[in-house]
């Protein structure tokens, strides 16, 4: 357990830029941004009809939207915050994608392989964390980022609220921030089941390719997808690989459209809906679903290929 342990900080050090200075410097840039533009809200920022209510500054349109809307205002606090963060998670997915490429692949470019292999740790050991990291631990360290972004961005709108006379603690839902915060968490963890023979995929080719890993993670999907729909007329590779990169939620949540349709009306009950049953909805789906057992025993045999590709790798 010490040896996993020190593997996947070796993991994380290695892929600090990505893993942490990406987050923190794509954080840092919105809350300068927001920060410059909640000084000027009252002439940077313009919406109609903000005259005819009186509002010229963020203090007054807190303070309007308190007395107007006051039990929406929490939600749409804590969902403008999300809005407001989006920035990193944007390059989440891309963190991902280059890490899982590149861990491979770099360790036999440069040699350092030789090294690695000199150390008493198994294969296993070394895949293992390689996968671990990007697919788990990456986004521990993004929503702790986004947490902490979010906070500042709450403290510093409470400062610029309170001097322009409004409502301070209204920036403040703590309750629903946290529950956000775990809801998102475990929603992402749940994807990441059905998007593993992916990732395990990635992972596969950067054991193996000698040159032009992205090509072989992109091109050899494709030909074979090609092939399918010129000598067979069907699409199911297609269809799997979508499936699994997100189709699955049409599957798990395709009946809201028509339960819930008229019954969203505002940010509480967008944040009604997200905090609801979605989560319990996705892992109920997930448990019940062929594609996601068969998506997880083809990931295991990815993963099983990469150690013994990584053996022989020297």
């Amino acid at each position: 357990m010490n040896i996993f342990k020190a593997l996947i900080m070796r993991e994380i050090l290695d892929g600090k830029n990505g893993y942490i200075r990406v987050p923190i410097i794509l954080a840092a840039v919105t809350i300068v941004l927001l920060l410059l533009s909640s000084i000027g809200f009252g002439k940077a920022i313009h919406f109609d009809g903000m005259e005819k209510e009186g509002i010229e500054s963020l203090g007054d349109a807190i303070a309007m939207a308190s007395e107007k809307e006051g039990d929406e205002l929490p939600s749409a606090v804590t969902l403008g915050y999300w809005a407001m963060t989006v920035l990193p998670w944007i390059a989440f997915p891309f963190v991902v994608f280059f890490s899982l490429l590149g861990s491979l692949y770099e360790e036999r470019r440069d040699r350092s392989i030789l090294f690695w292999k000199s150390m008493p740790t198994a294969d296993w050991q070394e895949v293992s964390a390689k996968l671990f990291v990007p697919i788990i631990v990456a986004p521990l360290i993004f929503l702790a980022v986004v947490i902490a972004a979010q906070i500042v961005i709450a403290f510093l709108l409470s400062i610029i609220v309170l001097f322009q006379g409004g409502p301070m603690l209204e920036m403040w839902p703590l309750g629903l921030m946290i529950q956000t915060w775990f809801a998102g968490l475990t929603m992402y963890y749940v994807h990441a089941l059905w998007a593993l023979p992916l990732f395990a995929w990635v992972s596969l080719v950067s054991a193996y390719a000698n040159r032009m890993p992205f090509l072989w993670v992109v091109l050899a999907p494709a030909i074979l997808i090609a092939v399918e729909g010129i000598f067979f007329e069907t699409h199911r590779i297609g269809k799997w690989i979508s499936i699994h990169m997100g189709g699955w939620m049409d599957g798990a949540f395709g009946h809201y459209d028509k339960v819930n349709t008229g019954h969203i009306d505002g940010p509480r009950d967008v944040l009604a809906f997200l905090l609801g049953r979605p989560q319990l909805d996705a892992l109920a789906f997930s448990l019940g679903s062929l594609h996601f057992w068969v998506g997880l025993m083809i990931a295991g045999g990815f993963i099983y290929a990469t150690i013994e590709m990584r053996k022989r790798a020297i």
